[in-house]
């Protein structure tokens, strides 16, 4: 069974599933305002280690993600589904703007604010501008793709979407541990074909 170690924390996962299923099924910090549908790009990840035991990277990615954002590692965790039997570390976008925001606000020995505020100041612009760069042109191929009911309305399991979302909130703030649940209809993207080659 793979294994993902994503925000330092050991995770067991299925060949097939997203990242962004296996992030929600242990109330991983990660966005996912979309469900999954490729739009929002909040369950972006950094792969730092096995990026070969994921999919290729997705034409959806493409659309969303600049070339040097991938090169970085970068990916969707919507898109990015486990294929290989191997370690994958990484870590959320949303974790790491956390964890600089942290070191910002509760500087670690040896660090000022000043010194903390440049990386995280940097990671967000750059988020963003690169984000950017790429509008018009992402919304209008994305549009396309699912076509407008689906555009305006991406969620398509609100119960699901809302448990997930209560249980990472949870997490959260209480500061606990992994809570694990089922698969629960969960896609599966190798057999599935939701992704786009």
């Amino acid at each position: 069974m793979p294994q993902v170690e994503m925000n330092d924390e050991m995770m067991e996962a299925k060949l097939g599933e997203p990242l962004l299923s296996v992030a929600r099924r242990h109330a991983a910090h990660i966005g996912f305002y979309c469900d999954g549908n490729g739009l929002c790009t909040m369950c972006e990840c950094r792969v730092i280690e096995g990026a070969d035991q994921l999919s290729p990277v997705t034409d959806i990615e493409r659309n969303w993600l600049p070339q040097q954002r991938l090169d970085e590692g970068y990916r969707l965790g919507c898109q990015a589904a486990l294929r290989g039997r191997g370690t994958i570390r990484t870590i959320t976008r949303a974790e790491e703007l956390r964890r600089q925001l942290q070191a910002v606000l509760n500087p670690p020995e040896g660090t000022t604010p000043n010194d903390n505020v440049r990386p995280f100041v940097r990671n967000m612009v750059a988020v963003n501008w690169q984000h950017i760069g790429t509008w018009p042109f992402n919304w209008l191929r994305t549009l396309q793709r699912l076509g407008l009911a689906r555009f305006v309305w991406p969620i398509n399991n609100p119960d699901l979407f809302m448990r997930d979302t209560m249980r990472i909130t949870a997490r959260m703030l209480n500061g606990g541990t992994t809570i694990t649940v089922e698969a629960e209809a969960r896609p599966n993207l190798l057999t599935d074909g939701a992704a786009e080659k």
